[in-house]
């Protein structure tokens, strides 16, 4: 499978893309779960358009397979097909060349894979501070180590969301370097709260805020539009002092999470399982009691 991937990445971005956006389609068309989830968190986010969905079908099959590309494609390949935005290019490099820790915030906008390659090809040489992300391990031993290599890179460092990785994590924050989440994914039980996302309670991860808050680290969301050459990378700032209430400061990050989305609605991941219950974490409250508490 290995080299299965590795064949396919050899093809150029758009014939990837155009095969992914192909099988994004079908795969939409013949699943009504999925079909069904994207519609209803749509709808729970207020978009009513009736072409949205189809949209984010295809764009869900060119997510899966430009993400091959770039992790088998050399970095300088790789940046070739990115852009930066002004702003983010300010925000980023008065970080990297500052001396505080960093938390990356990277919603499943675009292509999220980008951002990791990105950073480490232009700022590992001269900083020497690394960007750890974690990703959650596939069940199946092939994919498992596909997944863990394909995303290792001179100046990136995978670490799975187990003890040990976020160990790695929080290591080497203490030591100066960088973290890349991605806020939006739902944690395992005792990694999260419940908080609202567009109006509905879903469990979602407390580490971002976390570890910005006891390292005093610079936070920064960042996301890819994909455009017609490759991806338009852009972030902004998160300045504003964490209150120290782990619930007001998750609530903030998704407010903020929202925000970013409705910039880009057809290129975020609604067919994802966002309100999922979580086994082991206490029933799910509804948004009114959220709000009383």
């Amino acid at each position: 499978m290995h080299w299965l991937f590795k064949l396919l990445s050899l093809l150029p971005l758009r014939v990837l893309q155009l095969i992914g956006a192909g099988i994004g389609w079908l795969t939409f068309k013949m699943s009504g779960t999925l079909r069904k989830r994207t519609k209803e968190n749509l709808a729970q986010a207020g978009y009513t358009d009736e072409q949205l969905p189809e949209k984010i079908g295809r764009n869900t099959g060119r997510q899966a397979l430009e993400s091959l590309w770039v992790w088998y494609r050399p970095a300088e390949t790789v940046l070739k097909r990115v852009s930066v935005t002004p702003n983010a290019q300010k925000i980023i490099e008065e970080a990297m060349t500052g001396h505080r820790p960093i938390v990356f915030m990277t919603p499943h906008i675009g292509c999220f894979e980008v951002l990791p390659v990105w950073l480490a090809a232009n700022y590992y040489e001269k900083t020497q501070r690394k960007i750890a992300v974690l990703y959650r391990p596939p069940r199946n031993p092939i994919l498992l180590k596909i997944v863990g290599q394909a995303r290792q890179a001179s100046g990136i460092e995978a670490c799975p969301t187990t003890i040990s990785g976020i160990k790695r994590v929080i290591r080497g924050l203490r030591n100066g370097h960088t973290f890349g989440s991605l806020p939006d994914q739902v944690p395992s039980f005792g990694e999260g709260i419940w908080v609202d996302f567009f109006g509905k309670p879903a469990y979602t991860m407390t580490l971002p805020v976390k570890v910005a808050r006891q390292f005093d680290a610079v936070r920064i969301f960042a996301w890819t539009h994909r455009d017609n050459h490759g991806w338009t990378l852009d972030a902004e700032c998160w300045d504003d002092e964490l209150s120290g209430n782990i619930k007001t400061d998750v609530q903030e990050m998704n407010k903020r999470i929202e925000d970013i989305v409705r910039r880009m609605p057809e290129q975020y991941g609604w067919s994802y399982n966002r309100y999922k219950h979580v086994s082991g974490t206490p029933p799910c409250p509804t948004s009114g009691e959220e709000k009383k508490k």
